[in-house]
């Protein structure tokens, strides 16, 4: 009986194998991904900009005539913008000898340090707004914990502090995986023939250094512009009124939803705003991001000119530690203490029992609600993406390249705005009746594709497609090259997507309130306790509980690649 049913099984394996050796399915596959990246990632990501196109006049007569309106936009992005450049700029400066240090020195707990600058990714932003509110600002409503610095009332400042927060591990994480890809031999030979370790480093490494720079300020860039739960929460907690880009948006579409007055906007204005401010953060987020590659890839790096007893003294002696004491001070006192600060809260909080069951069972669920949504568009996003990294990366043309920089659109667009555009879009096509936890699933798989894209292409940079060519000379078909020769190298890739692309989605909350502000996922949950039910303690717990779910996720990534390279 067995041995029919192993006989069953080779066979439908042989029928499997010989249908996806066909050209015609292999053609109709990557068709089929194309057509689901474009149609169902890309065009809703962008569906708002075509909206405002077609309705125009509508918004002329309701939105640029109204002084109100204006005064509103510009003050929400002006902070949106300043913050974001200003960020970058300070994230470079203390990312870079951070990041230099990680790949160019071996010193013990290097391994926890990687660690610590992984955690605060783990904290969803709705939890992590928070907790940098309980230690830099003045909390009104909030009992603080003691050592909290509370000296902030201005948005500004504040709104800066958080962003360190969010940005500076992906500055530094997109800079050590480029600094690891350099070879170090040429800076080696320089300081041989008498440069400094400075002048080495800033004549040799740096030129080549250009493309991580470019990454990590499109990084940063992209991050700040896109969020909205933790600006929310940091905002709701200081007790301050100030709008950025995203939370505007979240404010009047929940306005319209409400049925709630604004103060200056009429009632029928609303969606047209709401639009027009969308379109317009699109635009700006793909025109800084386009003006930080231009500024990379053109700026010419370094400059000429020598200063030998300057560089001498920068290289050497106490210099070098200054830097680094400082660097990693940065880090520890504006991006780890402030990111973990809500377990003072939590050790001094109230009892568990001071809290409803009813807001307990909404605990739950929303718990349930967000690993849902994650796991689907996670698996959705590894099905589809690996194909897609796939068909760019052994593609050498110009439809390719074309379709690597449209990967990138998604992650750079402010969630929220993505949020909205993909909600426009399902509810105009009319094609599919209005399901809030569909519209989620497809706003989060737009918004974590790339992570699957990029980081299975990085893998498929590590492979020659030489290789694969002898296979199939050999006889291997398609799907038993990519099973015994691709996956073996780009599994680890793919995983660190997976991983990356789940924990996005778990900590997601402008995307979720711009599409369905009634989806109660997690993130979602924090900021309604903190904002509407200043209920502080369940919303710190429920933060801990997500951090746990993504910082276990972190670590098992990082054990399984440790234990493959020592294998």
């Amino acid at each position: 009986m067995l041995q029919k049913d192993r006989g069953q099984l080779d066979r439908l394996s042989i029928r499997l194998a010989n249908l996806t050796s066909k050209r015609e399915f292999n053609t109709t596959w990557y068709i089929f991904v194309f057509l689901f990246f474009f149609v169902l990632v890309l065009f809703p990501t962008i569906y708002v900009l075509g909206k405002v196109i077609l309705e125009f006049p509508a918004i002329n007569d309701s939105v640029l005539s109204n002084t109100e309106i204006q005064s509103q936009i510009i003050s929400a992005l002006f902070y949106s913008i300043s913050v974001s450049i200003f960020v970058t700029i300070v994230d470079l400066i203390f990312g870079l000898p951070i990041a230099w240090t990680l790949v160019r020195k071996e010193f013990r707990f290097k391994s926890l340090l990687n660690s610590f600058i992984e955690l605060p990714l783990a904290v969803p932003t709705a939890g992590l707004g928070f907790s940098v509110a309980l230690f830099w600002g003045v909390t009104p409503n909030v009992e603080t914990p003691i050592f909290a610095v509370q000296l902030i009332k201005n948005a500004l400042p504040i709104l800066i502090l958080f962003h360190f927060t969010t940005t500076f591990p992906y500055v530094v994480r997109s800079l050590t995986a480029i600094l690891e890809e350099i070879d170090v031999t040429l800076e080696v030979a320089a300081r041989t023939c008498g440069a400094s370790k400075f002048t080495a480093a800033r004549t040799v490494t740096l030129p080549m250094f250009r493309s991580g720079v470019a990454t990590a300020m499109v990084l940063s860039l992209a991050k700040s512009l896109s969020d909205t739960g933790g600006v929310v929460t940091l905002l709701a907690t200081i007790q301050s009124a100030t709008q950025t880009g995203t939370t505007l948006i979240g404010t009047w579409k929940h306005a319209f939803e409400d049925k709630t007055p604004v103060p200056g906007i009429p009632y029928d204005s609303l969606v047209p705003s709401t639009a027009f401010l969308a379109a317009i953060m699109i635009i700006i987020a793909l025109t800084l991001v386009f003006i930080a590659k231009m500024i990379a890839r053109n700026a010419r790096l370094p400059f000429r000119k020598v200063f030998p007893s300057f560089e001498w003294t920068v290289s050497e002696g106490k210099a070098p530690q200054a830097r680094q004491i400082v660097a990693f001070g940065f880090l520890i006192i504006f991006v780890i203490v402030p990111s973990l600060f809500l377990v003072a809260y939590l050790i001094q909080g109230a009892s568990l029992a001071a809290f409803s069951s009813a807001n307990w069972v909404l605990f739950g669920q929303s718990i349930f609600m967000t690993v849902l949504v994650a796991s689907i568009a996670t698996i959705v996003n590894v099905v589809l993406g690996v194909p897609m990294a796939i068909l760019i990366a052994r593609k050498s043309d110009r439809f390719s390249r074309i379709l690597d920089a449209m990967v990138d659109i998604p992650y750079v667009v402010p969630s929220s705005a993505l949020g909205l555009s993909v909600g426009f879009f399902w509810t105009d096509q009319s094609i599919l009746p209005v399901n809030e936890l569909f519209f989620v699933i497809m706003a989060h798989i737009s918004m974590t594709f790339p992570f699957i894209v990029r980081n299975t292409l990085g893998g498929l940079s590590e492979l020659d497609s030489a290789y694969e060519d002898v296979a199939r000379t050999l006889g291997a078909r398609p799907m038993q090259t990519f099973k015994e020769i691709t996956l073996p190298v780009i599994k680890f890739s793919i995983i660190a997507g997976a991983i990356m692309s789940f924990t996005r989605s778990v900590g997601e909350t402008g995307a979720t309130l711009a599409v369905s502000p009634s989806s109660i996922t997690a993130p979602v949950f924090i900021v309604n306790l903190i904002k509407n039910d200043q209920n502080y303690f369940l919303a710190a717990l429920t933060t801990l509980i997500l951090i746990f779910i993504s910082s276990l996720l972190i670590f098992t990534l990082r054990a399984s690649i440790s234990r493959a390279k020592r294998r």
